[in-house]
């Protein structure tokens, strides 16, 4: 046939464009999704707070200068002889509790108060020295005795914590002789006992510096002096 090799280049061609065109209608891959950045999310409200290990305990109102202080009124901390929490003291200076220790025992404030500045914001601190005895029950009479530090902070007059003695002793209880105030820090000077010492007279002496951190006391190891 005259016209079949042109026919067939002709139907080739035609089929060849078709097929382009099928190819170029056909559907494209959509384009890969960005995964969107997440917005802002409620967050769920934050836990109370826990009480900071710089918190001391608050025992009432501070006046501008803690020589003002009635002190009949302020309790005691009661950790220096075994008893949990504060120690309400009457206006006699005395107090009867329950020591995880010793039992039943009378707590003393004496009206020996001590004053100085040891954080250098012209307030001065207080120390006051408190004991605790058996009431009578045996010749044992004094168990422990301590120094109360106060201060004020802010408003409110809050226990800084209580010094004890910190020398050991060859027998009965180390005795506290007197305090000194210096920047940061509180001098205790103690008393205590030699084996061959008498019951009314210790000979030995001895030094424990305590340095206020933040609203806390820390005790050095003591020193012997003599």
């Amino acid at each position: 046939m005259p016209h079949g090799p042109k026919r067939t280049i002709r139907l080739t061609a035609l089929l060849a464009v078709l097929l382009m065109a099928g190819a170029c209608d056909a559907a494209k891959p959509a384009p890969p999704v960005t995964p969107s950045t997440p917005g802002p999310t409620a967050s769920a409200s934050a836990p109370a707070s826990a009480p900071s290990p710089d918190a001391s305990p608050a025992v009432g109102p501070a006046p501008a200068d803690l020589r003002d202080t009635d002190w009949d009124d302020v309790p005691v901390p009661g950790d220096f002889c075994g008893i949990p929490g504060l120690v309400p003291i009457d206006r006699t200076g005395h107090a009867t509790a329950t020591s995880r220790t010793w039992g039943p025992v009378r707590v003393t404030r004496t009206e020996n108060i001590v004053y100085g500045d040891t954080d250098g914001d012209r307030r001065d601190e207080a120390v006051v020295f408190v004991g605790c005895d058996d009431n009578g029950a045996t010749q044992n009479a004094d168990i422990a005795v301590a120094y109360a530090v106060y201060a004020g902070v802010g408003k409110d007059l809050v226990v800084l914590g209580s010094m004890t003695p910190r020398q050991k002793s060859a027998h009965s209880h180390t005795a506290l002789a007197r305090v000194e105030f210096a920047p940061g820090r509180i001098i205790v000077h103690e008393k205590w006992y030699r084996a061959d010492d008498a019951r009314c007279c210790p000979s030995g002496d001895a030094t424990t510096v305590w340095t206020r951190e933040g609203n806390r006391l820390k005790p050095g190891a003591p020193r012997v002096t003599s």
